[in-house]
């Protein structure tokens, strides 16, 4: 047994000392996604490194041969590990079963059985042929032709590499930037040892020994590099594309994702349930085949209100929201539909509209027909008493026109999608114009906004605030009402504050509005209240009532437009 020292030997365990320093810190993120096979990983290249280099330095035939068949034990699990951790690295744990792992594991352990019996010192010539010292310049080194087992070692592990590679590829095309550098640095730690190996098996580079160690210590370096610049195994895909697959699998909502040609790659199962199909039917087809709804709404300028599918046996209907799929080079590649069931919506559109007509013309005519006859009863009649309760009838008939008016206006601002933009200030100098030239008696006083802010829905909020102005007015029983309304903007949101001297507002009328809603033995007598709860959610605002018996305060907020 004989030493040789020799200077190519050092970038080898130069190559090993960095694997294992980048072994050592992925033991620290032991925690971490895909930490334990990535430390297999590096540590089978550690050992590939340290092995070929003491190998280098021995002369006789019986340790180069020991230490070259124990370098293969390395060189056998690199490429298992490698695709592995990627597996793990970018969220395929589907793959990870006993029967795939199985079959992953049947060459690498036939090679490893190949190498262990090969000659010399073994039965056969089936990995390396005529095995043998070769001499370049003064150093010795084990070499041998490469037999047929050799090649099926080669071309499985460079199907892994190639494979595990390929996935890094399309993260790297597909992600985002941090992602994507990640990505980047792993195939270059991968494409380094990989490259120069290819280039030694098939003799474009002659060296008495295998030059895949120099790319093994380009990869460490890359690897250490990627800990330190882009936080590898800290945050790694697998949780981000995990979390995608569990949100895309549970979602309520139906999710049809489809490529630039309309070809779905991928439902939901709340899709598969709203069209009725499977889901290994639908991938691969076309959009109208899964859907004709679908395919008639992308072929539109997608202006249509609602796709309306039967679903169960009931008409449901549903918001379809397009969004663009890109790559990391804002390539478009397909789109994700996703369908919002807004059948409760559609229905409440519904009952508006019936409500609305109901109000506009049966209820209308029915409060006319009464308060034209009991006007012209009350005219002709001589009976005082009569003459009374006839005039009650019309003033009770009057006070429900108003509030029908006030209503039907309601309802009709509520049947739009777009609200008319306005200056809060302008809606609050209108309103109370109009309420002193209607009530000239009242004492109104009206302050702000101290800052001007437009709003959506300047129509609605006239409504309201005329509602609070009036109501405080006409309940007042005092001789002289006193009304504020005092306006302010705070950080985008106008407040606007209403005050009055009336006896107060009764618990059994603000019960429904803070509760959130009537039943049979808590309900409101009137719908001043309700109306202005109403708009004043449908804007995105709040509502508050403080009131006692020496008065009453709400104040609402709304926020301006974005």
């Amino acid at each position: 047994m004989g030493w040789q020292v020799t200077s190519q030997a050092v970038p080898l365990f130069v190559a090993a000392a960095l694997a294992g320093a980048a072994a050592v810190v992925a033991v620290r993120q032991r925690e971490q996604h895909g930490s334990r096979l990535f430390v297999g990983f590096v540590l089978a290249a550690a050992w590939w490194s340290l092995g070929a280099g003491l190998e280098l330095l021995r002369t006789d035939m019986p340790s180069s041969t020991l230490l070259t068949k124990a370098t293969y034990l390395g060189i056998i699990v690199v490429p298992i590990a490698w695709v592995l951790f990627i597996l793990e690295y970018t969220g395929r744990r589907q793959w990870f079963d006993r029967r795939r792992l199985g079959l992953l594991v049947v060459v690498p352990v036939i090679s490893t059985v190949a190498v262990a019996t090969n000659e010399p010192f073994g039965v056969h010539t089936l990995f390396w042929i005529e095995p043998e010292l070769a001499i370049e310049g003064s150093v010795r080194s084990f070499d041998g032709t490469y037999g047929p087992l050799f090649w099926v070692h080669a071309l499985y592990s460079y199907a892994l590499l190639t494979l595990g590679s390929y996935w890094l590829l399309e993260l790297a095309i597909f992600s985002e930037h941090r992602y994507r550098s990640q990505a980047i640095g792993l195939l270059g730690a991968v494409a380094a040892p990989v490259g120069v190996n290819a280039l030694y098996i098939f003799d474009v580079i002659q060296t008495p020994y295998d030059p895949t160690v120099l790319g093994i210590v380009l990869s460490s370096v890359l690897i250490l590099g990627s800990f330190r610049r882009h936080n590898l195994l800290d945050v790694v895909p697998a949780a981000r594309e995990l979390a995608r697959s569990e949100l895309l699998e549970n979602l309520d909502d139906p999710i049809i994702v489809h490529n630039d040609d309309e070809r779905v790659v991928d439902v939901n199962p709340a899709a598969t349930h709203v069209f009725g199909i499977d889901r290994r039917d639908a991938i691969g087809e076309d959009i109208e085949t899964v859907s004709q709804e679908l395919h008639r709404f992308l072929d539109s300028d997608k202006s249509t209100d609602t796709l309306t599918r039967d679903v169960d046996d009931v008409t449901r209907y549903y918001d379809v929201n397009v969004t663009s799929l890109s790559t990391g080079t804002d390539a478009e590649v397909g789109q994700l539909l996703a369908l919002r069931d807004v059948t409760a919506r559609e229905h409440n559109r519904q009952q508006i509209n019936v409500l609305n007509r109901l109000l506009r013309h049966n209820f209308s005519n029915a409060i006319t027909v009464i308060l034209g006859n009991a006007e012209h009863a009350r005219d002709a009649v001589t009976d005082e008493t009569i003459e009374q309760r006839l005039a009650t009838v019309v003033e009770h008939a009057e006070t429900v026109m108003g509030k029908r008016e006030r209503l039907t206006r309601v309802l009709q601002s509520l049947e739009g999608e777009q609200y008319e933009r306005g200056e809060v200030g302008d809606v609050i100098e209108t309103v109370t114009a109009a309420i002193r030239e209607n009530n000239p008696d009242a004492d109104l006083r009206v302050e702000g906004p101290n800052a001007p802010l437009e709003i959506d829905g300047r129509d609605r909020l006239y409504i309201a605030i005329e509602e609070l102005l009036v109501n405080a007015i006409e309940h007042n029983d005092g001789s002289m009402s006193k009304v504020g309304c005092e306006t302010s903007v705070v950080d985008g949101v106008a407040k606007i504050t209403v005050t009055d001297n009336g006896p107060g507002i009764p618990q059994h009328e603000l019960n429904p509005i803070t509760n959130g809603g009537e039943t049979q033995l808590a309900h409101g007598d009137g719908v001043g209240l309700w109306l202005v709860s109403w708009i004043v959610h449908s804007l995105a605002g709040t509502i508050d009532v403080q009131t006692n018996d020496s008065g009453t305060t709400v104040t609402i907020t709304v926020p301006g437009c974005e």
